[in-house]
Order: C-alpha cells, then sequence, then structure tokens
C-alpha cells in the first residue's frame, strides 16, 4: 500500500495560497487598526563643564591715585584730583573688559546693591556717583552732590534709599555731630539727615533689610573722642564704638548700642539675623541681634558671654560661609585668621556652639582681607606682607589659601605688591579669586582649580577699590547675588 503524502506535497499550490492570505490578512489588519507602532528615542544629551555664572568683577582705578599716608586728618587729606576716575568691567567667565566708563574725582570706595547691579561711590570732591554695571557707559554714569564740608566716605542700599555716612561737621543738623544722609531718586538726592555718634566711618546691613547699622568710633555718651585716622594705632585710643540702630521705614535711630574700641567693618547676614562689628582696638568681634535690635547677650554663658567673641589682635574685616554658618576674620595686628562658629537654631536662635572660635590661624603678615569659597572648602588671605622662615619681612604681599576643614595653610602665593582687597567667585570645577592693590594697576586673578595666577590685567591708574557682583551663582532668580552689600572705610583704621 502507498502511504498518503503531508498537504504540502500533495497540494502545495493550495497551501501556499491560504498561507499567503493568513499573513497578509494579518498585516492587513494590524495596519488598519490605528497608527503604526514607532520607536520612541531619547536623546543623549552631551555632558560638559558647569555653565558659568552671571558674575562680573567691578573695579574703580583713579589715574594718580595714591594711598592715604600716615597721620591723615581726613578721609582726603587734602589731596584733591583733577582726572576722572574710571570704572572698569571684568566678565568672569573670560576675565574680559566688557565695560568702561568715567567715575567721579577721588573716589573713596565704593558699594553694590544686592544684585551687583549699581555701584555707589563718595569723593573727594564732595560727591557721588552711581553707576550702573549692567549698562556701564559714561552718560549713563549720575551725580549727585551733597551739602557743603559732608565728608561723604561709604554708602549703603538699603529698602530702597541709599545711605552715605557723612564724617564732616555742618550745620544745622550737623553742627555737633556726625549724620548719615537718606538719600533717594534718580540721581540720588538728599531727603534728610540722621544724626548719629561722633567718629562716624561707616555702615551696615543688607540691602533688603528695614533695618541698618552707622558704625562710629566715638560714643554719644561725651568725653575725648578719636578723630580720623587715630585707630590707624589703635593702641593709643580709649574710647569705646557705637552702633547706632536706623530704621529704614521711618529713618529715626531706636537703638544705641557699645562696641569695642576702634571698630572698623560690620557685616549683616543675609537673613538679618545677625550682625557683627569687627573690634581693632579690643580684639573683638560684637554680636547684635539684628532681629532684637540688642547686643547679643542671651546665649547660655559659657564661651561666648556679653555678646562679644575674642579673636587675635586687631580684626579688620570678615567673611561669611553661608551653608556653614561659619564667620572668618582677618586679624590684622596678630598676623591670624580666625574660625567662628555662628550657628542658629530652627528657631534663629544661637546654637549651643554659637561664638566657638574653632581655630586661630597664622598666615602672612597684616592679613587685611579674607575671601571665602562658598563651597566651604578654602579662605583666601590677603596679607600686606610676608614672614619668611627666619622671622623676617618677605615680599610685599602674599595671598595664603587655607583649608577649611584642617585649618592649615595650603600654600602661599607670592604677589608683587600690598593688596588691601581680595574676592572670590566660585562655579565648581573652576573658581576664581581677585586681587587688587592700591599701589598698583595690577588686578591679580587666581584659578582655585590649580590655585596659580592665570592673569595680571593692568588697568588706567592705581585700583582704589575691587568688588565682585556675585560670590556665589545660583543665589537668586537672576541667577547670581551679592550676600555681602557693605564697603570698608579704608584710612580709618581699615588698612
Amino acid at each position: 500500500m502507498r502511504r498518503a503524502g503531508s498537504l504540502f506535497h500533495r497540494y502545495p499550490a493550495a497551501v501556499s495560497a491560504v498561507v499567503a492570505g493568513i499573513l497578509g490578512g494579518a498585516v492587513l489588519a494590524a495596519v488598519g487598526c490605528g497608527n503604526q507602532y514607532r520607536p520612541v528615542i531619547t536623546p543623549i544629551n552631551p555632558t560638559g563643564p558647569a555653565a558659568q555664572p552671571t558674575a562680573d568683577v567691578v573695579v574703580v582705578s583713579q589715574p594718580g591715585f595714591s594711598p592715604l599716608g600716615a597721620g591723615v586728618t581726613g578721609p582726603c587729606a587734602g589731596i584733591t584730583y583733577s582726572t576722572p576716575s574710571i570704572y572698569t568691567l571684568f566678565d568672569f567667565s573670560g576675565d574680559s573688559v566688557v565695560a568702561q566708563a568715567n567715575g567721579g574725582n577721588g573716589p573713596l570706595t565704593f558699594s553694590l546693591d544686592v544684585g551687583g547691579d549699581s555701584t555707589y561711590a563718595p569723593n573727594c570732591d564732595g560727591t557721588l556717583t552711581t553707576a550702573l554695571t549692567g549698562e556701564l557707559v559714561t552718560k549713563d554714569v549720575l551725580t549727585s552732590t551733597l551739602l557743603p564740608s559732608s565728608e561723604p566716605t561709604n554708602t549703603l542700599l538699603a529698602n530702597g534709599s541709599l545711605y552715605v555716612t557723612e564724617a564732616g561737621l555742618h550745620g544745622p543738623t550737623c553742627m555737633t555731630t556726625n549724620c548719615v544722609a537718606q538719600m533717594t531718586g534718580s540721581p540720588s538726592a538728599l531727603k534728610q539727615e540722621i544724626p548719629v555718634a561722633p567718629s562716624l566711618i561707616n555702615l551696615t546691613g543688607f540691602s533688603t533689610g528695614e533695618r541698618i547699622y552707622a558704625i562710629s568710633q566715638g560714643n554719644s555718651g561725651g568725653g575725648a573722642q578719636p578723630a580720623w585716622g587715630d585707630c590707624a594705632t589703635p593702641s593709643a585710643v580709649t574710647a569705646n564704638g557705637e552702633a547706632d540702630a536706623i530704621e529704614t521705614t521711618t529713618n529715626t535711630i531706636s537703638a544705641r548700642l557699645p562696641l569695642g574700641v576702634c571698630p572698623v567693618f560690620g557685616f549683616m547676614t543675609t537673613d538679618t539675623l545677625r550682625t557683627f562689628i569687627m573690634n581693632r582696638g579690643s580684639g573683638t568681634v560684637t554680636v547684635i541681634n539684628s532681629q532684637l535690635n540688642a547686643i547679643d547677650a542671651v546665649h547660655p554663658c559659657t564661651s561666648y558671654c556679653d555678646g562679644t567673641i575674642t579673636v587675635g589682635a586687631g580684626p579688620v574685616y570678615a567673611d561669611y560661609y553661608r551653608t556653614g554658618q561659619v564667620l572668618v576674620t582677618s586679624n590684622y595686628d596678630s598676623n591670624t585668621i580666625s574660625i567662628i562658629d555662628v550657628s542658629l537654631d530652627t528657631y534663629g536662635n544661637d546654637s549651643s556652639t554659637f561664638g566657638t572660635v574653632l581655630a586661630t590661624i597664622p598666615v602672612g603678615l597684616h592679613p587685611v582681607e579674607v575671601a571665602v569659597l562658598q563651597d566651604g572648602s578654602r579662605v583666601y588671605v590677603a596679607n600686606q606682607g610676608d614672614i619668611a622662615a627666619d622671622g623676617s619681612v618677605g615680599a610685599p604681599g602674599s595671598v595664603s589659601i587655607v583649608n577649611l576643614t584642617n585649618y592649615t595653610v595650603e600654600k602661599t602665593i607670592a604677589l608683587t605688591a600690598n593688596p588691601h582687597a581680595i574676592g572670590a567667585i566660585y562655579n565648581y570645577p573652576i573658581g576664581k579669586v581677585y586681587v587688587a592693590s592700591q599701589n598698583s594697576p595690577y588686578l591679580t586673578i587666581i584659578r582655585t582649580d590649580s590655585d596659580i595666577v592665570s592673569d595680571t590685567p593692568e588697568l588706567e591708574g592705581n585700583i582704589v577699590e575691587m568688588r565682585v557682583t556675585a560670590q556665589y551663582p545660583g543665589q537668586s532668580a537672576s541667577g547670581s547675588a551679592n550676600y555681602q552689600t557693605e564697603s570698608r572705610s579704608v584710612g580709618s583704621g581699615a588698612p
């Protein structure tokens, strides 16, 4: 008997037709049921270095400028200037000159607003210069004139008004004491004067705060008061200073708080809860509870009891590590810096360790300013000299780089001139530190990834003051912010 074959072998054409019909029907069914499947492609974005922050460096230089000499009797020491100052704006990302403009004659210093958009500079000719850093052109630089003999020395923008220290005596409001001028408008015009304690030198506060403090090296208690320049030799001064609280909503004095001998600089935190005043003559930092408007003496009495923190001799400047709540002071007369715990609890009260000096670190000769990297890793110290291994004075200036973890000096960079200003802009992985000297036209730029000098651009005239518009990117909607709006009063005991 013959075995029957498979259907395919017996009827190959018929089977092929059936299979083709089934597959074709399946394909047609798939096509007819909505859109065809399309594969999803997820792009892989390229990686690279972090975006550069929106930050600039503002430098004011003066052709023919010379530092204040010994025995000065006023902020300008009788010097007159016939050549306008030069405002220069450097871009952080490329260290290139973005813009330049002419300013007033004989600027003493300048302050910035919190956004770093405007500068305010008092001049030796009794005028005030306002310049927009974002639109730095000469035709947009504004000039305001104060009352004769007012001698403006410092500025601070707070709560929509510009406040100016007036060290001179003039009538009728300021016949027997110093005044703080409140100015409004554009250009700024004098609205009123607020009498404060004698020997006024500076203002401290935060741009968005409703209370600022006028720092005087004298006091309202009477007796002998120091004159301008006396605190350059703080051992010869015995009078205590005073901080007068000015309410910016009413422009009245709400408190008169005692300070140490020869206060020279103040700093208010961005939350406006604490204010720190450097007392060069006492070797202390006075702490003000800005919220209570009183000396911060409520902490349980351990190492910190009466609202003062003892540091090395001659504190003249301070910078703040915001995340870690650490204050770093430059102690000019003891060649050290102090690292201080100033942490608060969640309710804004002093923590149990508030006021503790974590370390006192020897650096170069006469540390005049400090700049803290806002990742909390290091602090850069501008020294107005250097000390060699044998104890002799070495180079005319240096920058000490201090590790904030183990409190050691990692490196010292020699400079060619005595520095008086230092500022840091941090942006991982590369930040930059800028150093300026009053007797030099050169700006020194240090890269923080390698801690080497990357450039020394030359300016027209010697540098008067230098500030960075953003110490740390990402603090505001614009991408950066200036958390330290106070400026210094060079020649009043601040070197």
